[in-house]
């Protein structure tokens, strides 16, 4: 088994990390993949997945979701499809989890004798979490909570990520001048891998992101029209809110990399975007959550922020399960990432039972804060 370990903890930044279609990192050797995903399935197999992440199993857990796709190929594997969607629901179930909003999880953190639980969040907006996503929860009976970005919202959003995606369907060879490369994308693992190579070299870069203006020029990517195509605007999103089991939060205005922003300039898209949800809807903004999420976008300066702007407590993408020791700082609290595809039963398992932050940390600390 110390064998088995130690290949484990080898590959674990590859494997265990947040995927490289959503959090930029290096890119992965497909050798390691396959024999971390191997060993990954061993552990879950045998069972020692959950001793593994003991430790590391808090008593909530806040998952992480984007688009929810009934075509997740066609959409190059960028959401995750309804069934993965209810299989996390009945996990979380079946573990004893009630699901619950970020306000009944602030309260079961302060409680010594709370019930485990898990809240389900969703980032930008999309329309198909209204259209798919809420009728799947409702059936559960399990409330969800949306971040918006103003930019979304208005269509007035950089969102690059739809740009480069919709490049990659349409096109079977794209040369992106800023990074000096032609990638050829002939079938659907070429554009996936693509896909995450340019992510990867964005990283939490907002000049190298600015830098694929040219390339949709170029190409003629219409980003308005394809923020229009995916996600809700003003009355699809006043309508949504309205719903009993949807909490709303901010996302900041125009979903870029807070760390690069000047002071001022970083609390503005900050409270400005929470200025406009509440205008929109009326009602405040108690929630945040940071866009990309990981040190290098959002850090202690970051979380002063958040707290300067009014906002309870705010979520990043670091890896990590929810302790009462996240009481000290709320403003910055982890997310598992669970809405990718596909995402196996052992990958599923190993979010939920705390191994995924056992191998990210190489099990170091067990509480994810500021710094880790």
């Amino acid at each position: 088994m110390s064998f088995l370990v130690q290949n484990l903890r080898r590959f674990a930044r590859e494997l265990l990390n947040e995927p490289v279609n959503r959090i930029p990192g290096k890119l992965m050797n497909a050798a390691a993949i396959k024999v971390a995903r191997a060993s990954e399935q061993l552990l879950y197999q045998t069972g020692m997945a959950g001793v593994l992440g003991r430790r590391f199993r808090g008593c909530g857990v806040v998952l992480m979701f984007h688009e929810i796709h009934e075509d997740v190929d066609g959409e190059l594997r960028t959401g995750c499809s309804p069934s993965q969607l209810r299989r996390t629901v009945e996990a979380l179930q079946a573990a004893g989890r009630d699901i619950v909003s970020p306000r009944e999880a602030l309260l079961r953190l302060r409680d010594p004798n709370g019930r485990p639980f898990a809240v389900l969040t969703f980032d930008d907006g999309y329309r198909d979490n209204a259209r798919i996503a809420l009728p799947i929860l409702k059936g559960y009976g399990v409330p969800m909570t949306l971040f918006v970005p103003t930019g979304m919202v208005t269509r007035e959003l950089f969102a690059w990520w739809l740009g480069l995606r919709d490049l990659l369907k349409h096109h079977e060879n794209i040369a992106i001048p800023a990074m000096g490369t032609t990638f050829p994308c002939t079938d659907l693992a070429s554009k996936i891998a693509a896909m995450r190579q340019v992510t990867a070299w964005i990283g939490t870069d907002p000049g190298r992101a600015a830098a694929l203006k040219e390339t949709f020029r170029h190409y003629s990517v219409d980003l308005p029209a394809l923020i229009e195509r995916y996600a809700m605007d003003e009355a699809e999103l006043k309508a949504f809110a309205s719903h009993p089991l949807v909490t709303i939060g901010g996302h900041t205005t125009h979903h870029t990399f807070l760390a690069h922003l000047e002071k001022e300039a970083a609390y503005r898209d900050i409270a400005d975007n929470k200025a406009f949800l509440e205008q929109l809807l009326e009602r405040p903004m108690k929630y945040f959550a940071y866009p990309f999420g990981t040190p290098g976008a959002c850090g202690e300066r970051e979380a002063q922020l958040v707290q300067d702007a009014g906002y309870e407590c705010a979520f990043t993408t670091r890896p990590g399960h929810l302790f009462p020791e996240h009481l000290d700082f709320p403003c910055m609290m982890p997310r598992e990432d669970t809405g990718y595809a596909h995402q196996s039963q052992a990958a599923l398992h190993f979010r939920l039972q705390g191994t995924h932050r056992a191998f990210a940390t190489r099990f170091g600390p067990t509480v994810a804060t500021m710094t880790s």
